[in-house]
């Protein structure tokens, strides 16, 4: 199956990230503005239709360059944003959960998409948090009720978050880190499995590391005839009908290789040596 539906709309499981669209690390204007756009065009050239971004990317050049690329926005597009944290002067992300700054950025990223409501935005958990949880989500839902947004998601939960967020609001999706290697919180992804409940997979070729020349995947792929980012993905994919990935890049070149993930069937053999990887 190469949809689901996410936020009351139905798009396709293979999205796309914005982080790369600024500088290194996230920080910063990229190198090459243009191709940087030019990139988030043929995504959605290919068929994506669910755009992962936050104001935190740049900080604000990822939503500033994804609406110079798009604007006016598909109809059929889904924007999901994320809250909760901020840049520190290192680069770093800490936490930024109070409610009140929760708010506020999620107002800046309006004012940043040049959108009025927003269909779908995560509270993003930091372990450095000293907010209670409860109240980060809560402040999303109140935003909701206003409708500047449609649908509150999580992401970097434990299952625990995760049950402490729906006994908020209800939960449209859970985002987390997951990929080939990093299988850790494989109970939050069962969790949404069972519940029916969309699980965002970000960070899908682990920052890279899964794509290049030297990936664990590249025998793999070769013998399969894709590209290691392509079998990456695929695996995911696999796992459950309510995964989705939102891999980025900045180079359009690589979209290819992004979007061929909705097309490849695992072998068997192949899906046994990925689990275990």
């Amino acid at each position: 199956m190469h949809t689901f539906t996410l936020a009351g709309r139905t798009v396709r499981r293979i999205g796309y990230g914005t982080m790369q669209l600024a500088g290194p690390k996230a920080m910063g204007e990229p190198a090459d503005p243009e191709r940087a756009k030019a990139a988030v065009r043929a995504a959605v050239d290919a068929g994506v239709r669910l755009i992962d971004t936050s104001g935190y990317y740049g900080p604000e050049v990822a939503n500033r360059l994804l609406a110079e690329a798009l604007r006016p926005y598909p109809e059929d597009l889904l924007i999901a944003t994320k809250v909760g944290a901020r840049r520190s002067p290192d680069g770093g992300f800490v936490a930024d959960a109070a409610p009140e700054a929760v708010k506020a950025a999620v107002r800046e990223n309006l004012a940043q998409l040049g959108v009025e409501r927003l269909p779908l935005v995560h509270a993003r958990f930091m372990p450095d948090s000293t907010v209670p949880w409860a109240d980060t989500v809560g402040a999303l839902a109140e935003l909701r009720d206003e409708g500047l947004l449609e649908h509150v998601g999580i992401s970097n939960v434990t299952l625990e978050l995760l049950d402490q967020a729906r006994a908020v609001a209800p939960i449209a999706s859970v985002e987390n880190e997951y990929h080939v290697g990093h299988t850790g919180g494989r109970d939050v992804l069962d969790a949404t499995t069972a519940a029916g409940l969309p699980y965002l997979a970000f960070r899908p070729l682990g920052n890279g590391a899964l794509a290049g020349e030297n990936s664990p995947l590249a025998k793999q792929a070769r013998q399969l005839g894709v590209s290691a980012a392509t079998l990456a993905l695929a695996w995911l994919l696999d796992l459950a009908p309510n995964v989705a990935v939102i891999p980025g890049t900045s180079n359009p070149a690589h979209l290819a290789d992004l979007v061929a993930a909705r097309e490849l069937a695992l072998p068997s053999d192949v899906r046994a040596a990925l689990d275990e990887a």
